[in-house]
């Protein structure tokens, strides 16, 4: 018996010396890089974060005017500057202006760019209805597709589907479905009144987006709920759509503000009153995470957190449950912010 002990000792401590050390990374261990633009500031900076730190921040552009958008594809930054009607490129390393593509003469002002392909991309403008086609390559302009009313935002599928771009059109209440292997518009979906923000979800097979609702922010018809909508890319299909109610006085008058959707499945819009999570498996299922007013969002993929700016900086949500995790000390008012 005494021996048969000590040999059960001797395997439990070998087991145990066997095992694979668990990898425990704390938030002070990680850092990562955050590009900003402050609010009432026209300018491009670059931070570092570590932890619950902002720290390193280094003005990196400084601009003639308001910068409304920023996009990273591959070695370049794109700047989307509506005032002066132009988008700024930069080097995403060094970050010297490398072109500018500029709509000065057709006093167009763009607000929003997708990568449909390595070679080509489509740009969309403020109160517009066309999608502009740029090559990379060549470094300029390549064709004109037609869409709805009021453009708002475009994106392009992601995986197997990057070819596939969709947009929003407020004014049409509606969104267009450009193949970019034919740059033809395939389908055009009928939504929920004002279709506003685009994104995709983490499987790659559906697009959802988020309605303003009627009467806000475009001359429309009564005012209405915001509501949210997921499109089947493959069968081109409308699957489901729901207004959303914030279960408060003003809800009908309710702004939202962004969408990001999550690895997990999950959809988190800020509104004008509080922030709102939707179970994009359900489509049914929606809840008041919080009663905290957020100016915009964004999903980290890499790192799997959701970021939500605030007049007060920013606050690194829970990707699953949108509670907040860490408030990034140093961080100010944001106008924009795009994780590196």
């Amino acid at each position: 018996m005494k021996y048969t002990l000590h040999i059960f000792i001797v395997l439990i401590v070998v087991l145990i010396s066997c095992a694979p050390e668990e990898n425990i990374v704390t938030p002070d261990q990680d850092s990562w890089t955050l590009f900003s633009v402050p609010m009432n500031e026209n300018a491009l900076y670059s931070e570092r974060v570590s932890g619950t730190q902002i720290s390193n921040r280094k003005k990196v552009f400084a601009a003639e005017s308001e910068i409304a958008h920023i996009y990273i594809y591959r070695d370049q930054l794109y700047l989307m500057m509506p005032s002066l009607h132009r988008i700024v490129i930069l080097n995403r390393a060094s970050y010297e202006t490398m072109h500018i593509i500029d709509f000065k003469q057709e006093l167009k002002k763009p607000i929003a760019m997708a990568f449909g392909n390595a070679t080509t991309a489509y740009i969309i403008f403020e109160q517009d209805s066309i999608v502009r086609l740029y090559d990379i390559l060549n470094k300029q302009l390549a064709g004109t597709i037609k869409v709805g009313l009021h453009t708002s935002d475009i994106i392009a599928g992601i995986g197997d589907r990057q070819n596939q771009i969709f947009v929003t059109n407020l004014a049409s209440n509606s969104i267009s479905h450009i193949d970019t292997r034919t740059n033809r518009v395939e389908k055009e979906y009928a939504v929920l009144t004002a279709p506003k923000f685009l994104a995709n979800d983490p499987t790659g097979t559906k697009i959802v987006y988020v309605s303003e609702g009627g009467g806000k922010t475009i001359i429309n018809t009564d005012k209405s709920t915001s509501g949210i909508g997921f499109i089947d890319i493959d069968r081109k299909l409308v699957l489901a759509q729901m207004t959303i109610s914030t279960k408060e006085a003003d809800s009908i008058d309710a702004l939202p503000r962004g969408l990001a959707v999550t690895a997990s499945e999950w959809a988190f819009i800020p509104f004008s009153n509080g922030l709102i999570r939707v179970d994009t498996r359900e489509y049914k299922n929606y809840t008041t995470i919080s009663r905290k007013v957020y100016t915009g969002i964004i999903y980290n993929d890499r790192r799997r957190e959701v970021l939500a700016n605030a007049e007060d900086g920013i606050y690194v949500l829970n990707g699953n449950t949108g509670l907040v995790q860490r408030v990034l000390q140093g961080s100010t008012a944001y106008g924009k912010i795009l994780p590196q």
